[in-house]
Parts: C-alpha cells; sequence; structure tokens
C-alpha cells in the first residue's frame, strides 16, 4: 500500500519535471543589441506585399498567363464600370465607390479611394476618372512601362515595422521613433 504522501511527492516531482523541462524548452536570449525578441503575433519586418489594386488587376488575367496587358486592362475596367449600373447618372457616389472597394479591393478604406477617383472633387466619379484612375495605378506598378503588368512588378517592398514592447502595438504610428526605442521626455 502507498502512502498517501508519497502520491503528493510523486505528483510534485512530475509537475516539477514538467514545469523546468517547459522553461528550457521554450527558454529564449534576447538579443545583443537590446532589441526585443520576436514573438508569435509580432508585426512582418519586411518582405513584400500586394497592393488592393494589384489584386484588383490580378483578377482581369483573362487568358491566366500571369500578365495583365492593356487589352485585359481596358476590358477589366470596362467590366468594373457596368457592375455600378449607372444608367442616365453622369458618375457614382462615394457610397457606391465604397461598396466597389469592398468587393473589388477587400475593404472600404483600401487604396485608391474614392477621393483618389473623384479628379474634379464633384462628389461624383465619372467612367473616365474611374478609367485615369485605373490606368494611371497601372503604370505606377509597370515598372519596366512595357505597358505588361508582371506578378513581380505587382509586389512592393512592405514597410519594416518595429514592435513596441509592452503595448503589442508596433511602433512608427508618432508615438514612437519608428526604431523601437521611446522618445526623450
Amino acid at each position: 500500500m502507498t502512502l498517501p504522501h508519497s502520491r503528493f511527492v510523486a505528483a510534485g516531482a512530475c509537475l516539477a519535471t514538467l514545469v523546468l523541462v517547459t522553461g528550457c524548452a521554450s527558454s529564449r536570449q534576447p538579443p545583443r543589441d537590446g532589441t526585443p525578441p520576436r514573438t508569435a503575433g509580432a508585426s512582418v519586418q519586411g518582405g513584400k506585399i500586394a497592393r488592393p489594386v494589384a489584386l484588383l488587376f490580378a483578377g482581369m488575367d483573362r487568358d491566366q498567363n500571369h500578365v495583365i496587358d492593356e487589352a485585359e486592362l481596358a476590358l477589366g475596367i470596362a467590366q468594373d464600370w457596368k457592375g455600378f449600373n449607372v444608367r442616365g447618372r453622369s458618375g457614382v457616389s462615394a457610397l457606391s465607390l465604397a461598396e466597389w472597394s469592398v468587393y473589388a479591393l477587400g475593404d472600404a478604406d483600401a487604396l485608391p479611394n474614392h477621393i483618389a477617383f473623384d479628379a474634379n472633387f464633384d462628389g461624383q466619379v465619372s467612367e473616365v476618372e474611374f478609367r485615369n484612375r485605373l490606368t494611371s495605378e497601372f503604370a505606377q506598378l509597370d515598372r519596366d512601362h512595357d505597358l505588361r503588368l508582371t506578378r513581380a512588378e505587382m509586389l512592393i517592398d512592405a514597410p519594416a515595422r518595429a514592435q513596441s514592447q509592452g503595448s503589442g502595438r508596433a511602433s512608427g504610428g508618432g508615438e514612437g521613433r519608428g526604431d523601437g526605442r521611446r522618445p526623450p521626455r
């Protein structure tokens, strides 16, 4: 028969071993340069990303060759404009464009936004303004100016962001220095 005291000792020894093994497995040495260690959930440190408008352009690739040419761009713009169902109006409202942004770009606040489309600031986006903005966005991404947009041209460098200590938010939004350190007081 085992004494109750020995059960507690055995359970305690198992628990202590488990804590010790877990602690050893998860221990990390902090970087020697003073920066906080990266944790799961820390923000991306550089890399490549696609702007929302590049995702729109990728969807215009009709022949699936991973290149968008002028004809595919023109057809894609015309089809997106047709979806507004303008009928007798001179343009679409900011609200209609915001709804399109959710569908086409992923979010109502994605860039280019309704302000970027409304070149004459009359509160309406005409077909010409819509086409001109998307053509301009295409031209900005077309780095080699060959009037063809490749997947590589759709990628841009992701901004490097430092994880701030304590708050769990990325620094650089005016609160910090951008180098991960707090501003002087």
